[in-house]
């Protein structure tokens, strides 16, 4: 297993280069000038209760994802992946990022060389290098949970 999961850390390195796109709880950017309350809104969601639910949104997607190609998951880079977690290591992996010591959970789908990440506390998720068909896939589950997909800064 060792092997793998030197594999699967150099694969993420490598995909963290890659282009990048989020899954968020808004449909663009806010642009700095705005003259919006995106900081009142922030601070409001990543209060502790608030969080778990936008991330309960996230671990959904996941889990609908998880059905369509394998997956590897990591909780910490220092940490070794697990292959094929099941639905509840996945959605223990994203509640444990809401938590009170927020943590970074990579999520790696080998077989489309594509790699999701959640840093503890964010209010996006970051899609790495996913090819069009999953990123349409990626939209479509997005969508169903009210969330949306748009091309990282």
């Amino acid at each position: 297993m060792k092997q793998i999961s030197e594999a699967w850390d150099e694969q993420r390195e490598r995909l963290l280069e890659s282009p990048c796109y989020v899954i968020d709880f808004l449909p663009r950017q806010v642009p700095a000038d705005s003259e919006g309350n995106y900081f009142g809104v922030e601070r409001f969601l990543t209060e502790h209760p608030r969080l778990e639910g936008l991330y309960r949104r996230f671990a959904r997607l996941v889990l609908c994802l998880s059905c369509y190609d394998r997956m590897a998951a990591n909780l910490d880079p220092e940490e070794e992946w697990s292959g094929d977690p099941t639905p509840e290591e996945l959605t223990g992996l994203i509640e444990v990022c809401a938590g009170d010591e927020p943590a970074y959970v990579s999520l790696l789908l080998p077989g489309e060389d594509a790699l999701l990440t959640l840093d503890g506390g964010d209010l996006y998720m970051s899609v790495y290098h996913p090819s069009e068909d999953l990123l349409d896939l990626i939209r479509q589950l997005a969508a169903a949970e009210g969330l949306f997909v748009r091309e990282g800064a």
